[in-house]
């Protein structure tokens, strides 16, 4: 039986409001690992953030207040929605959560990790078979020795959370926007003029988990849930990079 945003959702998210700093956001997301906040004005959801936007602020010391960086196209769900649809808006959206909400108020939150988790558990059968029928081929990665400040505006610049690293060819690890935000050495600030030349090589921390073009997309479904990520290398037998596959990738794969 297909079941609905409402019972996958998590209720009551945590948001932030409107005028607090965008450094309180960039904390609750190191602390708590989120990918996205609701924005809230006087109790009214206005607008979301997402790691993205927090990555824009480079100081940490800044008065930049959340309304100066929010999305305030927020693309909602309601609580009947089934899981299928929901996860349709995500990928037509390019978004991974959507912000529930009933009456015009919020209700709630649901991500693609939430959507992927319950195909995994109720055992659906996605359309497309194998990684190699819907990864990305034209991969954008970077190597150990290139400075953060590069690769935090190529982050920003091409929408990816994260980007393979390679070494000689073959991969070595992933680079995240959380490693970044966690690592407070990187919080380069640009706007004195002041900038760390710091390195891939001392950032990553996310492991060289890799799936090849002949995986089955159940397989990769599951790896994405029990370790909790959402972007994965695809190799060849020598772990050359040949593309990548995303948790939107793996859901347009269930529902397409």
């Amino acid at each position: 039986m297909m079941m609905n945003v409402a019972e996958v959702m998590t209720k009551n998210p945590v948001c932030i409001d409107a005028n607090d700093v965008v450094t309180k956001a960039r904390s609750i997301m190191r602390e708590c690992g989120f990918r996205a906040l609701p924005v809230l004005e006087d109790g009214k959801l206005v607008g979301i953030i997402s790691r993205g936007d927090v990555l824009r602020v480079t100081s940490r010391k800044t008065n930049i207040k959340v309304k100066g960086l929010m999305s305030e196209n927020v693309v909602t769900a309601s609580p009947d929605d089934d899981l299928f649809y929901a996860a349709r808006k995500m990928i037509s959206s390019g978004i991974r959560q959507l912000i529930v909400v009933k009456n015009d108020k919020l209700f709630g939150i649901i991500t693609a990790k939430d959507i992927l988790r319950k195909f995994v558990e109720n055992d659906y059968t996605p359309v497309k078979k194998k990684v190699g029928d819907v990864m990305t081929r034209d991969v954008v990665y970077c190597e150990q020795d290139d400075e953060i400040s590069k690769i935090w505006d190529k982050m920003y610049s091409s929408g990816y959370s994260g980007l393979p690293v390679v070494k000689d060819g073959k991969v070595i690890g992933m680079i995240t926007r959380m490693d970044i935000i966690r690592d407070s050495s990187v919080m380069l600030s640009k706007e004195s003029g002041k900038i760390r030349n710091v390195h891939v090589r001392k950032v990553k921390k996310t492991p060289a988990i890799t799936t090849t073009p002949t995986e089955n997309i159940k397989n990769v479904a599951e790896i994405m849930i029990e370790r909790s990520i959402s972007r994965l290398p695809v190799v060849n037998s020598s772990d050359r990079l040949l593309g990548i596959v995303d948790i939107e990738d793996i859901l347009r794969a269930y529902v397409s």
